[in-house]
């Protein structure tokens, strides 16, 4: 019985974990094919230009013995189920593989993809979680930004409480209200976790792409969140553990900590454009336009 197995990867960089999955992905099959992410969907997943572009991924990924062969994804958006059809027809009228398996390190679950729907009309068997998620590409890249600060931003995380520090994370950053982390950032929406440190506030602001969701997981947040036809009035609330608020788009709005505490937040934003330029700022307390 002959098996192909298929897998996807950015590989941008190429790291470790890549390279055991695509190991353990061969102990499942007899050939393996890799498909790499195309530049538009690298730079959909972080909203930059791809850190190593297309056609030297497809090189370094190409030139592993692991690896029988590579495709270029054709995909637009951040799946690869195009890709998929081009790779299983041409396995199955090659008549060659007598099963095609799909294969996933440990980072997402078949449960969990895009492309189960397509896998599972095409009697494509998922095999999941190969390998620990020990390394991450956004991890080696993004925790790279905004080096210029990294003294005084290590100086406020060693202040910080240990269960208020986060180790998973794509991007830290260096705020003068706090620190905040991004856990998650998708083409539709942005997982972040904010530290407010006491006595602190963020600017009033509003954004035209994109929603928000905070919830408190620790401390008081006072909220003022104002209608754009009422730009002046505000409205002032306070919310405690396990409550939140929700700010539509061009609304204006305000976070701050009165308290003695560090406030904990974890705001969701949604929308097709997440990015930091989607800002307007009415007032802040440490001159920033």
């Amino acid at each position: 019985m002959t098996t192909l197995a298929i897998t996807s990867m950015y590989a941008n960089p190429l790291h470790p974990g890549h390279i055991e999955c695509l190991d353990l992905s061969l102990e499942h099959a007899d050939e393996l094919w890799v498909i790499v992410n195309n530049d538009k969907q690298a730079e959909m997943k972080r909203w930059v230009k791809s850190f190593q572009d297309e056609n030297f991924r497809v090189a370094v990924v190409g030139s592993l013995k692991s690896v029988s062969r590579v495709f270029l994804s054709v995909d637009q958006d951040g799946s690869v189920c195009e890709s998929l059809r081009v790779l299983i027809r041409e396995a199955k009228e090659s008549q060659k593989y007598d099963e095609i398996i799909f294969t996933k390190w440990g980072d997402r679950f078949a449960s969990e993809i895009p492309e189960a729907v397509l896998l599972r009309s095409e009697w494509v068997r998922i095999v999941d979680g190969l390998g620990a998620k020990t390394h991450n590409s956004s991890d080696l890249v993004n925790k790279l930004k905004n080096k210029a600060d990294e003294k005084e931003l290590e100086k406020k995380i060693e202040e910080l409480p240990k269960n208020l520090t986060e180790w998973h994370y794509l991007e830290i950053g260096n705020r003068p209200w706090g620190i905040y982390y991004v856990l998650e950032d998708s083409p539709l929406y942005k997982v972040k976790k904010l530290i407010v440190n006491p006595g602190k506030r963020l600017s009033l602001q509003s954004h035209t792409k994109r929603s928000e969701h905070w919830t408190v997981v620790s401390g008081v947040a006072t909220v003022d969140i104002r209608d754009p036809d009422f730009k002046e009035v505000e409205q002032i609330r306070m919310l405690r553990p396990n409550e939140w608020c929700y700010i539509h788009a061009h609304h204006l709005h305000r976070l701050a900590n009165t308290w003695t505490e560090p406030l904990v937040i974890v705001e969701v934003q949604c929308g097709d454009y997440t990015r930091e330029d989607d800002i307007t700022r009415y007032d802040d307390d440490f001159g920033r336009k």
